[in-house]
């Protein structure tokens, strides 16, 4: 199949290749004549003689992630991946990367974390900048005099690291590692170090009793290249550059369940030789294939959505290509920083937090990636099958467990609960998702999404079972009432357990059985499954409609005909129902089932069931923007994407946090959301009419494609809240449903590559066009058409630094550097008792005591010793600011120690972040300074300099709490003389609700 632009033109084109590939860019081109170049003010297009032409490079390059700063923490990591191994990359011991796999269950156990000390004297340099390049696929970081550029290789398993600019005489080393609990086999030869475990999948509850593992295999392009173990966990390299400077560190880690761990790492890195070219062309060819967006805003708000969209699209590519799905749990596996540390039960999989992925991916056309989720449920659909048969009453179909584990069944064990005791689809519980009947169908439904999208029959064929087996278990599952109805008794999700009729799954039923009905027609399937057909028949008019309650407390069921105007749609038909999640579910039925749109008897309903939605911005994965979007809300679009990024959005890679906050892991389901709703909000043809921008932010213009139904491509530009540019690449032939973009106007429609026009001036609401495969439809407003526009490509430029959305960033910024700790002082933390307004210690006012200080023995402006270090108290009064935010700052330092000792506190929480000491000689330290809240941390966890006893608020006023400030010291090599220290970057600043880490004073000592 073709999508999007089908004829091959010089230049940029936009050549789709299977079901993965979307958008390409074009050439000069549009509708008759070429036009002049028009004045800043005056509208233009990018489609020009039947082409949307867009610099895909430079488009994609303005999403580019920028580091002014090395990414010395753990959290603030880049990701490289090629979808079965992912690596998160950071700077700490110089460069480290810890390994990622799609398939080391049942833990998902990282193969090793990677090490080379030598790039300290790239990443310490003052001249230091990094910038993740999404267009290439690279990480590349550059500084004193050397450069980095780091990839996994797109044909195998593959992380390389290519340096130039290293001193030729230097020996170089790079270790692989792993850690407590591990029990690697550790071996060298050749130059080569391995580290190799298996294990076998045989304890927990619903063990698939097969043997996974891992290996990592450390291998060097230079001189003298040797390998080593350095003890039961760790192999290491050594080496030298080769003398124009150049090396180049080679780590295999291939899928492994056993065998000759050291012939394996021989064979796979026999030939070491091939550079990045290969990967960058695999990222280019993604990339001209991709439904891309350009947004821009005067507030730059939608350029920084336009980057997390585009930061996603890189993210799942780099996760999502293997033979497991490189995400669970909303988390993102394939670039963990935590060692083997995951939030939630590893060997399993929540569809709810796959389902904007899956939603996002296709309606930015890149069906590929969706093929590791369905192929989860598709492979394991004989064991779901049992599971069903077992565990819902010998039911026909399938219950796809919500939490299934990667083999097929639906034990869950984790998170305090074990095995059985939370099972999904299992009729003899009443628990979190032991009633969930829904995923199936959603499944299902995705799979006829995709389809209409791309019209691969192959495609259909293969995942017609999980729609039609899904089918069956709905229909066996609903008795008929005393109603005449069709009744469910069901979890409504994970919110109500064991209710009456939940919305979801009615919602699931009116969307999945005329699918099934239309998937069976279209694969010649009506003899094969009368049956089904005939049942589906009989049962969709007797599905109850959804439950309404009052608007006010959700809590009183309305009858027929009651509560007109002031109703809501309910999770299910016993509102009173303990709800024990912040699931949204009467909004299901606007996304993602696509029963209630923005135009429709029951949208006013579900508009207001929005407005009165329970949960608002609640938690990461929340689905507000992608559901105002169908519902046609273009403020609410807006305000929902800011909202949850700036609460969300954790770390500079543009990934989230679950509750936010830097965590243990990154979550890629916000991002996920924010694509999904912006794909939405541009074209949508979810129900067979094509509609532009049908809720894009006013205040928003842009740029973009999108697929649409019939396998075609939607082109649309918008300025000032007006579309500009309306055109549809017809991917079939047959009726084209299309809503007018400008209501109220008359418009024509033209058919450029038949060259006629064929709809005529008129005011349509919407419009049908008898379109033919592979022509393009132009839509042209009377007022202002778009053939009477200059042509201008869509253009960008690269990124050239972080970007910032109120406290949350993408990319770190270019760090202050300072002489002493004194001149980066940006604080008032301690005030007189006299002259408290200075004071903002924590972003609302408040402060320690200059007095209280010296109460507990630490006058301002004197020298303090506290275990073994002495330090210089900054001066306090008078608005003296005597305190530095950490955020990465470069502070001078000199001289010689066992100790670097830190006087510390936090503000709004604990707070913890990595620095680094760098000495004379280019070597550096990596430390963590870590701290507890200066008034409600628990000071037993550390170690408390300075006890104030009191606190001061404004208005001169004390508050009777204990302010505490913590000294933390850090291990020096007293051999080695300190350069410089560089500050842990945890906030930009303080503000109300953000954590930040405040340094009072630092000082070399000898304890």
């Amino acid at each position: 199949m073709f999508f999007g632009n089908r004829r091959a033109r010089s230049g940029r084109r936009l050549a789709a290749v299977g079901t993965a590939w979307l958008l390409a860019s074009a050439t000069l081109g549009g509708l008759g004549q070429a036009q002049p170049a028009a004045a800043a003010d005056t509208p233009t297009t990018a489609w020009h003689n039947g082409s949307f032409s867009v610099d895909t490079e430079g488009v994609v390059s303005r999403s580019d992630i920028v580091l002014g700063a090395p990414n010395l923490d753990a959290t603030q990591y880049m990701p490289v991946g090629n979808g079965s191994l992912g690596a998160a990359v950071w700077a700490a011991s110089g460069f480290t990367a810890q390994l990622n796999r799609v398939d080391t269950f049942p833990d998902r156990k990282s193969p090793g974390q990677v090490v080379v000390p030598g790039l300290s004297a790239l990443t310490t340099a003052n001249d230091y900048s990094g910038h993740l390049d999404l267009y290439d696929g690279t990480y590349r970081q550059s500084g004193g005099g050397m450069t980095a550029t780091t990839y996994v290789r797109s044909g195998s398993d593959q992380l390389v690291v290519d340096v130039t600019g290293a001193d030729p005489d230097t020996v170089q080393t790079a270790k692989v590692g792993l850690w407590s609990g591990r029990s690697p086999q550790a071996a060298a030869s050749d130059g080569i170090g391995v580290l190799s475990e298996t294990w076998k999948d045989d304890t927990a509850t619903g063990a698939s009793g097969d043997t996974f593992g891992s290996l990592a295999a450390l291998t060097a392009r230079g001189r003298d290249v040797t390998a080593s173990v350095v003890d039961d966990k760790t192999v290491q390299v050594s080496f030298k550059p080769k003398k124009d400077g150049t090396f180049r560190i080679v780590v295999d880690t291939p899928h492994w369940a056993g065998g000759d761990a050291l012939a394996t790492a021989r064979s796979d890195l026999a030939d070491t030789s091939a550079g990045v070219s290969k990967t960058s062309a695999w990222w280019h060819k993604f990339w001209t294939n991709t439904a891309l967006i350009k947004a821009t805003s005067a507030d730059g708000t939608a350029d920084y959505m336009e980057r997390l969209r585009t930061i996603y699209l890189y993210t799942e590519a780099a996760a999502m290509r293997g033979s497991y799905p490189g995400s669970q749990a909303g988390t993102v596996d394939l670039f963990d920083f935590s060692k083997d540390k995951i939030d939630w039960y590893p060997a399993g999989y929540w569809f709810w937090n796959l389902r904007t992925q899956v939603a996002s991916n296709m309606t930015s056309g890149n069906y590929a990636l969706n093929e590791p989720v369905f192929a989860l449920y598709r492979n394991n659909l004989d064991n779901i099958k049992a599971w069903t048969k077992d565990h819902m009453g010998g039911r026909a179909g399938i219950c796809v467990p919500e939490t299934m584990r990667f083999n097929g069944n639906g034990y869950y064990a984790g998170n305090g609960n074990e095995g059985a005791a939370n099972a999904s689809c299992d009729q003899s519980l009443t628990s979190w998702n032991a009633g969930t009947i829904t995923s199936g169908a959603e499944i299902g439904m995705w799979v006829w999404q995709q389809y209409q999208l791309t019209q691969d029959k192959e495609f259909l064929a293969a995942n017609y079972p999980l729609m039609s087996e899904s089918a069956r278990f709905l229909l066996a599952s609903a008795t008929k009432g005393a109603d005449g109805k069709l009744h469910v008794t069901a979890n409504a999700h994970e919110t109500q357990w064991n209710v009456k009729d939940p919305t979801m799954t009615l919602a699931a039923m009116k969307a999945l059985y005329p699918a099934v009905t239309a998937a069976a027609t279209v694969l010649g399937r009506q003899s094969a499954d009368a049956d089904l057909l005939s049942a589906i028949d009989t049962a969709l008019p007797l599905i109850p409609d959804y439950p309404r309650v009052d608007a006010a407390t959700q809590q009183t069921l309305y009858a027929d005909g009651e509560g007109d105007g002031t109703d809501v749609i309910a999770p299910s038909y016993q509102p009173t129902a303990y709800q024990h999640n912040v699931e949204n579910l009467g909004l299901e039925t606007a996304w993602p089932f696509g029963l209630i749109g923005d135009s429709g008897s029951q949208t006013t309903l579900a508009r207001r069931t929005y407005t009165n939605r329970p949960y608002v911005n609640n938690p990461d994965w929340t689905m507000d923007a992608v559901q105002a979007a169908r519902l046609g809300l273009s403020g609410e679009v807006e305000k929902a994407l800011i909202a949850s990024t700036k609460k969300y959005q954790a770390y500079p890679s543009g990934m989230a946090n679950w509750l936010g906050g830097p965590g243990d892991q990154p979550y890629i389901e916000q991002a996920a959301a924010v694509t999904a709703a912006m794909n939405e909000a541009l074209v949508q043809s979810y129900d067979g009419t094509v509609r532009f921008a049908p809720a894009w932010p006013a205040d928003w213009d842009v740029d973009g494609s999108a697929p649409v139904t019939g396998g075609g491509t939607a082109h649309v530009q918008v300025r000032g809240g007006t579309v500009t540019t309306a055109v549809i690449e017809a991917g079939t032939t047959g009726d084209l449903k299309v809503r007018n973009p400008w209501p109220g106007e008359s418009l024509s429609v033209y058919d450029e590559t038949g060259g006629k026009t064929v709809i005529g001036t008129s005011d349509p609401t919407t419009f049908t066009v008898k379109a033919k495969k592979n022509h393009d439809y132009v839509l042209l407003r009377t007022a202002a058409p778009s053939n009477g526009f200059a042509y201008a490509e869509v253009t960008g430029s690269a990124a050239a630094k972080a970007a910032h959305l109120g406290g949350v960033s993408i990319g770190l910024d270019t760090p202050a550097k300072y002489d002493t700790l004194a001149d980066s002082y940006d604080n008032v933390g301690v005030t007189e008792d006299t002259d408290t307004a200075p004071g903002d210690f924590d972003g609302g006012g408040a402060s320690y005591s200059s007095t209280a200080f010296t109460q507990a023995g630490a006058t301002p402006g004197t020298s303090f010793t506290h275990s073994g270090v002495t330090f210089t108290l900054p001066a306090s009064g008078g608005g003296a600011q005597d305190n530095a935010v950490a955020s990465g700052q470069q502070i001078g330092l000199t001289g010689s120690g066992s100790t670097l000792g830190f006087l510390v506190s936090s503000s709004y929480g604990a707070t913890s972040g990595t620095g680094t000491v760098v000495y004379t000689d280019g070597t550096t330290k990596s430390f963590t300074l870590s701290t507890p809240d200066w008034s409600t941390g628990d000071p037993g966890t550390a170690d408390v300099a300075i006890a104030s006893p009191y606190q001061n608020r404004q208005g001169n006023t004390r508050y009777q709490r204990t302010g505490y400030v913590f000294q933390v010291n850090v291990g020096l090599d007293a051999t080695r003389t300190v350069a410089k220290v560089i500050l842990p970057n945890v906030s930009g600043g303080v503000s109300g609700g953000t954590k930040s880490l405040h340094v009072f004073a630092m000082a070399l000592g000898t304890s």
